[in-house]
């Protein structure tokens, strides 16, 4: 069931309608807050549309590398796992050569 949760961001004010817990919605307001006030201070712009945008701008460049790495990780890992698959047959051969040579 959605909660109606306030929040908020660049001096307004936000009711929004979630399913998640209010803590973290609360989180990821506090996020967008810091992350507008960053820019609107490093930038010295000081419309708000274009904050924002600027802002959704770092987010989804942030989401991106950080997808791009999760990936690459997933990539290794699987890597990493196939060798290790390779090299457990191998040794199992080996041992299964070995054994019929003991007899």
């Amino acid at each position: 069931m959605k909660a109606l949760i306030e929040v908020e961001i660049f001096g307004q004010r936000f009711t929004v309608a979630s399913e998640d817990e209010e803590d973290y919605v609360k989180k990821i307001a506090t996020y967008v807050d810091q992350k507008m006030r960053y820019i609107a201070e490093t930038t010295k712009t000081a419309v708000p549309l274009r904050v924002a945008i600027m802002a959704a701008m770092s987010i989804a460049d942030e989401y991106y590398k950080a997808a791009d790495r999760e990936a690459e990780i997933e990539r290794e890992a699987d890597r990493l796992s196939a060798s290790l698959l390779e090299r457990l047959e191998k040794s199992e051969r080996m041992d299964g050569v070995n054994s019929q040579a003991d007899t």
